[in-house]
């Protein structure tokens, strides 16, 4: 082995070889909101975990998807259930994301939250609630990919979401307003 393989490559140099902890620092370039997903088991208990996996999938219809892990305890609850519900944290509720995060069987407990008509929880005060139904799962390496079709939201209307960048929580640089040109002017992509 030559003494190049063990410097960290200069800035923007592409690497060929690839391992845990390099990708865990490339994936973690990209900042990322902080949601909970809630479920409920076969047996009627609930479930959530922190992620920084969940995105908009599509618009017409309806689509959102997040990504547990197949190491997670829960994962067949997770990946085999009928409903889920995913609340976008604000950035005042860290603590939340911690208590989500952790292993642990009473993560509902004393949180305030409302029950769904699909029967999944949602976080009462998230700056946004989505309550799904699964509509396709996949296989994804050490993950899953749940995607499922949005039937309800609740949307707050004002707050600041909790980021997630290099492995840290974060604060927005500037907060959007409501005299924002809405990104959805950009036509990103079109």
């Amino acid at each position: 082995m030559s003494e190049r393989e063990f410097m960290p490559p200069p800035v923007g140099e592409l690497r060929h070889r690839l391992d845990a902890p390099l990708l865990r620092r490339a994936f973690g370039q990209f900042a990322t909101g902080v949601a909970i997903i809630g479920a409920r088991a076969a047996d009627g208990s609930l479930v959530g975990m922190t992620v920084n996996s969940f995105a908009s999938v599509s618009i017409d219809p309806p689509l959102v998807m997040y990504c547990p892990a197949k190491g997670l305890s829960a994962y067949a609850v997770y990946a085999g259930a009928r409903y889920f519900s995913a609340s976008v944290l604000a950035v005042e509720q860290q603590s939340l994301s911690e208590r989500f995060a952790r292993k642990g069987e009473q993560k509902w407990a004393d949180v305030a939250y409302t029950i769904g008509k699909t029967g999944v929880p949602l976080l009462d005060e998230a700056i946004v609630c989505f309550e799904c139904e699964a509509e396709a799962s996949h296989d994804a390496g050490d993950h899953g990919i749940v995607v499922g079709r949005v039937l309800a939201l609740r949307v707050a209307g004002a707050g600041e979401p909790l980021i997630f960048h290099r492995s840290r929580y974060c604060r927005l640089a500037q907060a959007a307003t409501d005299t924002d040109a809405p990104a959805a002017a950009l036509a990103w992509g079109l």
